[in-house]
C-alpha cells in the first residue's frame, strides 16, 4: 500500500545522515511555487509508486472516463434539457450558457481523477473535469526537490501532456493562438498566471502565439470573428469564479474561438456520476465488462441521498462521507461520524440541494513534517491527470488536520514518481 511503500522512504529523506541537503531542497521546492505565484506550499518530501500500480491507476482513470461518456450520452438521449438541469442541480445562470444538444461531444477530455490510497487498495473518489484542474505545478516542485536532494527522478509533466493535446488540436483546426483565460476573482485564490503551463505551450506547440488574460485584459478586437476563429481558449476558472454569470466566456465562444472546456464540463464534475456508475441494475448494460469490473473494484459504493433512503443512510452514517452533489474544491463535504444523526439530517435536508453518500475509505495517515518541522500524521489523496488519452501522475496532496484534503484548506502538494 502507498503509506507502507513510502513510510521509510520519506523518513530517509529527512534523515541528516542520509539526506544532508533536505532543508535546502525543501526551501527550493517552496520557492519554485512562490515564484510561480502559487500560495500553496510544497510537502517537504517526494513519494514513490511502483510501476504496476501507476499503470493500473492510469488504466482505471481511462475506463472511468469512458464509462462516464457513455452514461452522459445515454442521459442526453433520454432526457430533456430541463430534466438534465434538475438532475445535475445546474444553477439557472449557468444553464443558460450550456449548449445542451452538443453536451455529449463538447470540449476535449481534460480531467484529474482523485484517488484515496486506502489500507486495502486504491479507491477513486471523484473525477474533476475541465482544463483548469489544478496542482500540476506539484510535479515540477517535487522534481526540483528530488534533484536538489541528490536523488534525481524522471516522469512526465502533466503540462507536457496537455500541450501535446493542444498541439494536435491546433494542427487539426488551424489555430494560431492559445489564450490562458482567467478571471480577476480566480486570480485572488493563489494559482498565479499559469507560467509553467504557458512555457510548455510555447515549447511544444510551435508557431502558436501564447497569451494570458482575464476578462478585464482580453483584447476587444480578439472578439471579432476573424480573430476568434484562430484562437484556442484554455480557461482556468469555474462558473463560480465569475462575477458576470458566465457572460464573458460565452461571448468569447460566440466569437468563434475554440473553448476546450466550456461550462458543459462542470456537469461532468458533479458528484452524482459515481452514484450512476454504481447503479449497475439501471446503467450497467451501457458499459463494457471491463468498465463494470473497474467500478466494482475501484469506486467506493456511492448513492444519491433520497427521502426514502435517508433513515437507513443515517443509521450507517459513521461509515459514510456525504458530498453536496454540485460542489468542488473541498467544499460541501461532511464526514458522517463527525455529526450526530439529528444534526446530519438537518444539514442534508436544509436547502433542498442534492447530496450523495459514499462509503468512506479507511486511509492510513503518513507522518510528514508540519510547517513547524515537527512530524505529524498527514492524510493523503492522489491524483491522475488525463488529457485526451495521455495520463500523467501521481499527484500527492496531504493535510494534517482532516481526511478532506484540499489545497484551499491548508494542504500541501508533491508528486509520487515511479520507482
Amino acid at each position: 500500500m502507498f503509506a507502507d511503500l513510502n513510510r521509510e522512504f520519506v523518513a530517509e529523506q529527512r534523515d541528516p545522515a542520509r539526506s544532508p541537503h533536505h532543508a535546502l531542497a525543501v526551501r527550493t521546492a517552496d520557492q519554485l511555487l512562490g515564484d510561480l505565484g502559487m500560495k500553496y506550499r510544497a510537502l517537504p518530501c517526494h513519494f514513490r509508486v511502483d510501476r504496476a500500480t501507476h499503470a493500473e491507476l492510469a488504466r482505471v482513470t481511462r475506463l472511468l472516463a469512458d464509462a462516464q461518456d457513455k452514461l452522459l450520452a445515454h442521459l442526453c438521449a433520454t432526457r430533456t434539457a430541463a430534466e438534465l438541469t434538475a438532475l445535475f442541480d445546474v444553477p439557472p445562470a449557468m444553464a443558460r450558457h450550456i449548449d445542451w444538444p452538443t453536451l455529449p461531444d463538447s470540449g476535449l477530455r481534460i480531467l484529474r481523477a482523485d484517488i484515496v490510497p486506502g489500507d486495502s487498495g486504491y479507491w477513486f473518489c471523484e473525477l474533476n473535469h475541465f482544463c483548469g484542474v489544478g496542482a500540476g505545478e506539484a510535479y515540477h516542485s517535487a522534481h526540483t526537490y528530488a534533484e536538489v536532494l541528490g536523488r534525481p527522478v524522471s516522469a512526465l509533466s502533466p503540462f507536457r501532456q496537455l500541450a501535446l493535446l493542444y498541439a494536435r488540436e491546433c494542427r487539426r483546426a488551424g489555430l494560431t493562438r492559445i489564450v490562458v483565460l482567467d478571471t480577476t476573482e480566480h486570480q485572488r485564490q493563489g494559482f498565479g498566471q499559469q507560467l509553467l503551463k504557458q512555457r510548455h505551450f510555447h515549447l511544444l506547440v510551435p508557431g502558436v502565439e501564447v497569451a494570458y488574460h482575464t476578462e478585464r485584459t482580453y483584447p476587444e478586437h480578439w472578439l471579432r470573428p476573424e480573430e476568434g476563429r484562430r484562437t484556442l481558449i484554455h480557461r482556468v476558472f469555474t462558473f463560480h469564479d465569475t462575477d458576470d454569470d458566465g457572460a464573458f466566456l460565452s461571448a468569447v465562444r460566440a466569437s468563434g474561438a475554440t473553448v476546450t472546456s466550456m461550462y458543459e464540463a462542470e456537469l461532468r464534475m458533479h458528484r452524482l456520476w459515481f452514484a450512476l456508475m454504481c447503479d449497475d441494475g439501471t446503467y450497467g448494460q451501457l458499459l463494457t465488462e471491463e468498465e463494470r469490473a473497474a467500478i466494482r473494484q475501484y469506486v467506493p459504493h456511492t448513492a444519491l441521498v433520497t427521502p426514502d433512503d435517508l433513515g437507513a443512510i443515517l443509521a450507517d452514517k459513521d461509515r459514510l462521507v456525504f458530498k453536496r452533489s454540485y460542489s468542488y474544491g473541498g467544499r460541501g463535504v461532511l464526514l458522517g461520524d463527525h455529526h450526530d444523526p439529528r444534526q446530519l439530517r438537518d444539514l442534508l435536508t436544509r436547502d433542498g440541494t442534492g447530496w450523495i453518500a459514499q462509503r468512506r475509505i479507511p486511509s492510513p495517515p503518513l507522518d510528514l513534517p508540519s510547517v513547524s518541522g515537527t512530524p505529524v500524521p498527514h492524510h493523503l489523496v492522489l491524483g491522475m491527470f488525463l488529457y485526451g488519452d495521455r495520463t500523467a501522475g501521481v499527484l500527492v496532496r496531504g493535510a494534517p488536520d482532516s481526511p478532506v484534503v484540499n489545497l484551499s484548506r491548508g494542504g500541501g502538494m508533491s508528486w509520487a514518481f515511479v520507482g
